[in-house]
């Protein structure tokens, strides 16, 4: 398995977010100073972190981004799931099995999808806060 670079970047910014000290926004272009991103890349996930209400913006000169909700809320599979319609993708699955398997039942359906399940259940326990504790170790 794989993070992409959706998820990578997204946690970081989001990191950065919640590790900011006032309730006043941070705009992209400091997020990114700070965490070395790419802006458009990231101007991007906002997009989807906004969409899937991650996020909320305000706008103006002292305009920027802040969590909608605290970050012992917000799960590593939420900000996946926000930014990267793929993130657990995989071929062999009982949904994807006409498309792949052209119907025929192959034996390893089943097993995909228990690890795929556990997979998102591991990733909903992981918060946002536990991530952040862990770099200020």
């Amino acid at each position: 398995m794989q993070i992409s670079t959706k998820t990578e970047y997204a946690l970081r910014a989001l990191s950065e977010l919640a590790l900011s000290q006032s309730d006043k926004p941070l705009s992209i272009a400091e997020i990114c100073s700070k965490q070395y991103l790419p802006h458009k890349y990231v101007e991007q996930l906002f997009r989807k972190l906004k969409k899937s209400e991650l996020v909320v913006s305000s706008h103006g000169a002292q305009g920027g981004y802040n969590l909608t909700k605290p970050a012992s809320e917000i799960s590593l599979k939420n900000i996946m799931q926000a930014v990267d319609e793929n993130y657990l993708k995989n071929f062999c699955s009982e949904k994807s099995r006409a498309e792949h398997c052209l119907g025929t039942k192959c034996g390893f359906h089943q097993l995909w999808d228990e690890i795929r399940s556990d997979l998102e259940t591991y990733f909903d326990s992981i918060k946002l806060d536990r991530i952040i504790a862990k770099l200020e170790d």
